[in-house]
């Protein structure tokens, strides 16, 4: 028996049953069947019940031991085919050559037919970028990227002072309106003149914006086509240099001044594990969670470490609909790398709305209509324009991180276990969160409260750190946690808890012996 003659067999298919008058007379049915059988076994027995006019009550239970039939047949039959194979492979019996060519044969009608897909753009543009930034050509794309920055920075200073005037105008407008009213102006005059001022505004908004997305998208654009040019000229000529790379003219930039580092800060080296410790650094940071994000982009250099296992991410608080992510008020350079913000934004919205909201009406939540995330959820966006390449979305509630006291178990803390996992999978070395898990403090916010907080999620993400760490994956290198600004008198304080709470490398040492101790003086 070769493996051809085994290709298909057929099997007898039988069934009884009593004929209505008389239970001891059974009919008796035989049906061959393909096994495999390539077809539905519903629509075999609805033929079989037209054929042989069987009656329609005995529909399900032929459909069943048909089933059972076939599935017990085609089992049966790959066993034998198996093993079948196996002897004929051990006695040499198999002709291994035609084999090999009846499946190159049938590889080949599917590559004929199938749709022809090679590496994206994505991938085409990622592997020529990190080429390019290993070249000599470095310092000219860094210049290339600064003159883009300073482009989009100044258009959105004119954009910031062009509604600054206008702003100023209209209230000085209203003012006088205001001033004259049951004189020579009426309620009316004035609900009209603020409709109006709205409408200008909004449109002065519009156009401002459209010349960004113009600007960014021609930028875009234009970074991309030089880019493999540069690769082309790169692979053809292997010494080139920035004097002759094909944007040359960008070579007599002069590199934009950095901003001086104003931020309040501490930072420590720490041990986590029992057996096999590892080494970690924490910072202590005064700062907004959004000024972490923020980045003078004219200074360029970011996107060099994209490709490489040193990300750096940032978590920051939000509600609960991707598109109120707080880094939309953050103004940005064009991102030549990924998709816009906004982009990203509205295609995590369409992806979760779905799935969430099945999950929040499974369980009762009313909240089910009015967001698709709830507290504890986390969504990413990737960025090459801001000072973090991935920021991590915790979805909370700001009301109740505001006025409830925190459990480890509560949904926002379990939040950060998410985001340090993910981070430690996906080569993230760098992580920043909000220590007290709020942009803002306002009056509610006592001292005490604040290192009650602060306690409760460093102990918690020294947890998360330790389970992150036993997973596997890359190692989290860099931890900073930010407080916000009207925290700075607290800062010292905070500080201070952690060495209470990780075991911190100092240096050693060594006692003085009792005759050696020094005496106090009198």
């Amino acid at each position: 028996m070769t493996a051809t003659e085994l290709e298909n067999a057929t099997k007898t298919f039988k069934f009884s049953f009593p004929t209505c008058t008389n239970e001891d007379l059974l009919f008796k049915l035989e049906v061959p069947v393909e096994i495999p059988y390539p077809g539905s076994t519903r629509e075999l027995v609805q033929r079989i019940l037209k054929m042989f006019h069987i009656p329609v009550y005995l529909e399900d239970e032929l459909n069943e031991k048909l089933a059972d039939f076939v599935s017990e047949e085609t089992r049966n039959f790959h066993h034998n085919r198996d093993a079948t194979l196996i002897d004929q492979l051990k006695n040499n019996e198999l002709d291994l050559e035609g084999i090999i060519k009846n499946w190159e044969k049938q590889f080949k009608n599917v590559v004929d037919f199938a749709e022809q897909k090679g590496s994206s753009d994505e991938e085409v543009f990622a592997a020529a970028y990190h080429k390019l930034v290993h070249s000599p050509a470095l310092e000219t794309i860094l210049q290339v990227e600064s003159a883009y920055a300073k482009t989009v920075m100044d258009m959105i200073q004119n954009r910031d002072d062009d509604i600054r005037k206008l702003t100023k105008r209209q209230t000085e407008e209203m003012e006088e309106k205001i001033r004259l009213l049951n004189t020579s102006t009426t309620e009316e005059e004035i609900n009209t003149l603020a409709a109006k001022h709205f409408e200008a505004q909004s449109l002065a908004t519009g156009r401002w914006d459209s010349q960004l997305d113009a600007l960014k998208h021609t930028q875009r654009a234009e970074h991309r086509t030089w880019l493999m040019n540069a690769i082309n000229e790169y692979q053809t000529e292997e010494k080139i240099t920035p004097s002759n790379s094909p944007l040359c003219s960008y070579a007599s930039l002069p590199p934009a001044p950095a901003a001086p580092a104003t931020l309040l800060e501490e930072s420590f080296t720490i041990h986590l594990g029992s057996q096999l410790k590892q080494t970690h650094n924490i910072r202590l940071v005064c700062a907004d969670m959004l000024d972490l994000c923020a980045r003078d982009r004219t200074d360029g250099g970011l996107s060099l470490s994209l490709y490489s296992s040193e990300l750096s991410g940032a978590v920051v608080v939000c509600e609960g609909r991707p598109s109120r992510s707080p880094l939309t008020s953050l103004p940005r350079v064009t991102d030549h790398h990924f998709p816009d913000l906004h982009d990203q934004l509205r295609r995590i919205e369409e992806a979760v709305a779905d799935p969430a909201e099945t999950r929040n009406r499974s369980r009762g939540e009313r909240e089910s209509r009015r967001r698709a995330l709830r507290a504890g959820d986390v969504f990413v966006t990737r960025h090459s324009n801001l000072s973090q390449h991935v920021v991590f979305h915790l979805v909370a509630d700001e009301d109740e991180l505001r006025s409830a006291e925190l459990s480890s178990r509560h949904r926002a803390v379990l939040g950060l276990r998410e985001v340090l996992l993910a981070a430690q999978r996906n080569d993230v070395a760098s992580v920043a969160l909000p220590l007290l898990l709020r942009r803002e403090l306002g009056e509610d916010a006592t001292a005490a409260w604040c290192l009650r907080r602060a306690e409760l999620v460093l102990k918690c993400v020294k947890g998360f750190v330790l389970e992150a760490s036993a997973a596997g994956g890359a190692r989290l290198k860099t931890l900073t946690a930010a407080v916000p600004r009207e925290a700075r008198a607290l800062f010292p304080a905070l500080a201070a808890l952690l060495p209470a709470v990780f075991r911190v490398a100092g240096p050693l040492r060594p006692r003085l012996p009792s005759h050696e101790a020094p005496r106090p003086r009198v």
